[in-house]
């Protein structure tokens, strides 16, 4: 446990990294940015806090020096370099820069929107509070997100490559949003941080959503359509209270889409925004359409270079999360070149790729310079092989939607109902509303910024349809098609978000129209309303109100214009109660995590429950895995305050690869070299029937060994002490080499 004093100095560490962080964003957005003010601004600096501290963890990683003091130490640094950089531009008249949209918001549409937010924030807390209650039980963040974080934290280190287990090359995965978690183990020494750090993306999503709609006046409407996404049952049961970074790369991508169109408004030479509030209709279309025909017969004014480098860190930042995100990235970089005039495109271009290289980089060369290819997943480019790793053994065939298009019945029996389980009843309606805005945008919208953000959208569902693993699956059954889902969310939200942007819609009615449909939308399709029965609602209500609604309060009176001490002092107050209710949930969660005493809320659920409550109580030891099994649950083994190394054994090969061990004796040999405290011992994970495992040799391989001792069984599962080192040469004719190392069968 953590005593009050450890969890304080933790809690001020954190804090104190947010603080100088969020200064030094502020400060670089005020003097590189002045005129961008309100909601947009507010944008920019959340992702330049980001990307300056994604570049101080890999710097002090890359040297050995990632620890917490050195951290603190760099942010302040930082804080006090960005308070001496000067201007470089004139402040902006007073008064420029203000505001939330060309008329603003309504107090009632604001207030919906305020409303919408906890709703969604309420239910996402509901499934925080289960994890909170026995431990982070999402199968990703447990097989490769966490244990990288804690790989990162305990080593002080980005150098080295971290196996899992032996099925897929995760180790070659970018991981950016493994780097925040880190950080959060790092200051506090435990992972109650990572139960919360998707909230945060969360509320970039929703800021993001806000800025595309503002230029048209219609921030609030463009946040509910979001909201309908980000409360999807993907999203709701996968990223809160866990280490998912599906939602991380999406709200980035959508961060670099609403920084480029709040650019391109205000670049403008004929008028300040599309689409005014003041246009109504068709009017509006045309007026917006007319305007930018007069700027492209003009030349058009060039981008404004520092926003064009913050939206391309968002965009850096999202590759730097997921591959699956650099379709959409690789769109937005042709629509930077395409909107800047003729005669600038060259150094829009630069302005936007340097900074997005700097922000997602790092892994891609990482992996060039282990692999030789920042891609090892890519094997082939047409008739050319790429270098990559061999892999002995498989999980599942990564079969793409687009092998079933025509197949009636994989559509009827996995398609249709895991869209079903994704977005509800009315999943038809919601796809048709993401596509459909944007294919409006693409043809219809009069701003190009926005014809080229319905592109962007369209492109990213489109490559969805291609995407390896999108209908993973034996041939014939994708039963991953439903999991897999969320790699399309991102092109979802860059489509649903434009849905508000007709001229339609700049009229009072049509617009409360639109708000009530996305409402209805919001509750048929996502049903949030199911967690006022569960008992998490006790603290799902009040999480909503600390960190929606006082807040909302809090900004909307120093709108109206109360003193700038007494909104300090309001936001110091709740900075201060969230501390102070934090150290009960700390406490209530490291008390139940991975505890497993409740059948029904067994964690990882894999066989390995009764290994779990054991490793709860070991510190500071060297635990071994085998078994597949064992490793895609490797994270419940660095126990209750991470001082466990925890290392699956496997043999590495050319470019990167890591196989599982094929004989007696060199496993054996293998875990004498690792130096190990205990071992762990499981069967392959079957994909395909998971209630079916698959026999690995490793237990077997352990007969007649008196260097090993059992110390907790569980059907196929044990957990062994390593008292000394083992005799290769024991291995008798019973442990003969394999045939074959386990895998998943075809079916």
């Amino acid at each position: 446990m953590v005593d009050l004093g450890e969890y304080l100095l933790g809690a001020a560490q954190v804090v104190a990294l947010v603080a100088a962080l969020g200064f030094a964003a502020h400060r670089l957005r005020a003097r590189l940015l002045p005129e961008w003010g309100g909601a947009p601004a507010r944008l920019v600096e959340a992702v330049c806090a980001v990307a300056l501290l994604t570049w101080l963890v890999q710097l002090l990683g890359l040297l050995g020096l990632l620890y917490a003091g050195a951290l603190l130490a760099a942010s302040a640094l930082l804080a006090l370099a960005a308070a001496l950089v000067p201007a470089l531009r004139p402040p902006p008249p007073a008064g420029a820069g203000r505001g939330d949209g060309p008329a603003g918001p309504g107090r009632w549409e604001w207030a919906a929107a305020v409303a919408i937010v906890a709703v969604v924030v309420g239910h996402w807390a509901v499934t925080a509070k289960h994890a909170a209650d026995r431990g982070i039980f999402n199968f990703d963040s447990l097989w490769y997100h966490l244990p990288f974080a804690a790989e990162m934290a305990k080593s002080h280190s980005l150098t080295a490559l971290h196996h899992p287990e032996t099925v897929f090359a995760n180790w070659f995965y970018p991981q950016g949003s493994e780097l925040l978690h880190a950080v959060g183990m790092l200051l506090t020494g435990r992972d109650t941080l990572s139960l919360f750090i998707n909230f945060g993306w969360l509320a970039l999503a929703f800021l993001a959503a806000w800025c595309i709609g503002r230029p048209w006046g219609r921030g609030p409407l463009s946040l509910v359509a979001a909201a309908v996404v980000l409360d999807c049952h993907t999203l709701v049961v996968r990223d809160p209270g866990a280490a998912k970074n599906d939602l991380a790369a999406g709200a980035l991508l959508l961060a670099a889409i609403a920084i480029l169109i709040s650019a391109h408004a205000s670049r403008r030479p004929s008028s300040p925004a599309p689409a005014a509030a003041d246009d109504t209709g068709a009017n509006a279309v045309l007026s917006g359409m007319r305007k930018e025909v007069r700027s492209r017969r003009e030349g058009g004014a060039a981008w404004d270079p520092w926003a064009l480098a913050a939206a391309g860190l968002a965009a850096g930042l999202a590759a730097g999360t997921r591959v699956t995100a650099l379709p959409m990235a690789a769109a937005l970089t042709l629509a930077v070149v395409a909107v800047a005039p003729a005669g600038r495109r060259a150094p829009s271009l630069a302005w936007w790729t340097v900074p997005a290289l700097a922000a997602g980089g790092f892994w891609y060369l990482r992996n060039l310079a282990v692999a030789g290819n920042p891609i090892p997943e890519i094997e082939r480019l047409g008739p050319i092989s790429l270098p990559h790793p061999e892999r002995l053994q498989e999980g599942r065939p990564d079969f793409t939607i687009a092998h079933y298009l025509t197949d009636t019945a994989v559509w009827r029996e996995y398609f249709a109902p895991g869209l079903h389980q994704a977005f509800g009843d009315l999943w038809p309606l919601v796809l048709a509303a993401a596509a459909g805005a944007a294919l409006w945008a693409l043809l219809r919208g009069g701003d190009r910024m926005l014809r080229w953000a319905g592109a962007v959208a369209l492109l990213g569902m489109l490559a969805h349809v291609f995407t390896p693993l999108s209908a993973a699956g034996a041939e014939g059954a994708p039963v991953a098609f439903g999991i897999n889902i969320r790699y399309v969310v991102p092109a979802l939200l860059a489509g649903l978000v434009l849905l508000p942007l007709p001229g339609p819609f700049a009229r009072p009615g049509p617009r409360w129209a639109l708000l009530a449909a996305l409402a209805a939308a919001l509750l048929v399709t996502d049903r949030p309303d199911l967690a006022a029965r569960d008992e998490a609602r006790a603290f799902a209500a009040p999480f909503a109100l600390l960190t929606v609604v006082v807040p909302a309060l809090l900004w909307s009176a120093r709108r109206r214009g109360a003193p700038t001490a007494a909104a300090l002092a309001g936001a110091a107050g709740l900075v201060a109660l969230v501390v102070a209710l934090g150290y009960p949930l700390q406490r209530h969660y490291l008390e139940h995590r991975f505890a497993n005493r409740v059948a029904q809320r067994s964690v990882p659920g894999m066989g390995l429950d009764a290994a779990y409550r054991w490793a709860r109580g070991v510190r500071g030891a060297r635990i071994g895995l085998v078994g597949t099994t064992a490793g895609f649950a490797g994270y419940g083994f660095y126990g209750t305050d991470l001082s466990n190394d925890v290392v699956y054994l496997g043999k590495e090969g050319p470019h990167g690869a890591f196989n599982a061990i094929p004989d007696c004796a060199r496993f054996r040999a293998a875990v004498n070299r690792a130096r190990l405290d205990y071992l762990v011992t499981a069967p392959f994970l079957n994909f395909i029937h998971p209630d079916d495992p698959i026999p690995s040799p490793e237990a077997r391989w352990l007969r007649g060994e008196r260097a090993v001792a059992p110390l907790v069984r569980e059907g196929p599962v044990t957990v062994w002490r390593v008292r000394g080192p083992l005799d290769p040469a024991g291995c008798g004719p019973a442990n003969a080499p394999l045939r074959e190392v386990p895998k998943t069968p075809a079916r």
